[in-house]
């Protein structure tokens, strides 16, 4: 889920940075890391990581990179180690880490730990930094899409969480103004859409954007991890993620002024996401 929003915010910082997937020297066979890069190259500045350095040579060090490892696995921020360490010998300017709001509340789900573990491998970086701590995607409706295309039911998860969720969209737009606008050293954003949806609201907004009533149906976590087994994704991801749930029943729900505040509009809603992707539920 966080490719396109490399995407969309190298749309947003129009004339800014660019991101690329780099080669990773060590695949793990996870999603990797995009990095913002100005349309011409810089050249090599291993200094760029010292801070006395950097205050004499600043307009040197003039190159952001937006880190989007997922911070989580067996092996560790193997990736966040990778990149900071590139972007130090690279001349790279600035690191922003996309996260995830589990940190803001002290969560101890894998997701949320992994995720703590990459930010303090770029704040050890020694270069300047901001994280940016989205919670729940919008995009994250996508996994109900098949039911609701099928059998017109949305099948959720007993305790699923009310979510303050974002549209990824929002979360670029927010990527975008940090990379290319001063002020934002040192600083973590949490980051969410404007209103808090149970799942019985979310089932509600895409049934009015398709016209049909969509059926909820709750399962308890046993039956979940059964259906995930049956489809072959199951094990220490699905538990993390139910584990993640779990602990955000709590918090999912707050509601921050970020995205407005940074970007001085409004979030995007639902209705928006699910408009601009109705097709995955027909």
């Amino acid at each position: 889920m966080t490719a396109p929003i490399g995407r969309s915010a190298n749309s947003a910082a129009e004339g800014g940075p660019r991101w690329a997937r780099p080669p990773s020297p060590r695949r793990t066979g996870k999603a990797g890391a995009w990095t913002a890069r100005r349309p011409r190259a810089q050249p090599t500045r291993p200094g760029c990581a010292d801070r006395t350095w950097r205050r004499r040579h600043r307009s040197s060090c003039t190159t952001p990179a937006f880190v989007l490892p997922p911070g989580y696995g067996p092996d560790g921020p193997v990736q966040e180690r990778d990149l900071v360490a590139a972007a130090a010998r690279a001349g790279v300017s600035h690191l922003v880490k996309l996260s995830t709001s589990g940190v803001t509340f002290d969560a101890t789900d894998p997701i949320s730990t992994g995720h703590r573990f990459g930010e303090q491998v770029v704040m050890d970086s020694g270069l300047p930094w901001t994280m940016l701590r989205p919670g729940t995607f919008m995009a994250y409706l996508h996994g109900y899409a098949p039911t609701i295309a099928a059998e017109h039911t949305m099948y959720v998860t007993e305790g699923d969480p009310v979510s303050a969720m974002i549209h990824p969209r929002d979360i670029a737009a927010v990527a975008a103004h940090v990379l290319t606008t001063p002020g934002h050293d040192g600083r973590a954003y949490t980051l969410t859409g404007g209103q808090a949806l149970s799942p019985r609201d979310q089932a509600d907004v895409i049934g009015q954007i398709l016209d049909r009533p969509i059926k909820l149906v709750e399962r308890s976590a046993a039956e979940t991890r059964a259906e995930f087994d049956r489809l072959g994704w199951s094990g220490p991801r699905l538990e993390a993620l139910l584990e993640l749930k779990r602990q955000s029943a709590a918090r999912d729900r707050k509601v921050f002024d970020t995205v407005e505040r940074l970007t001085g509009r409004a979030p995007l809603t639902l209705h928006d996401w699910v408009r601009e992707n109705v097709h995955v539920f027909r």
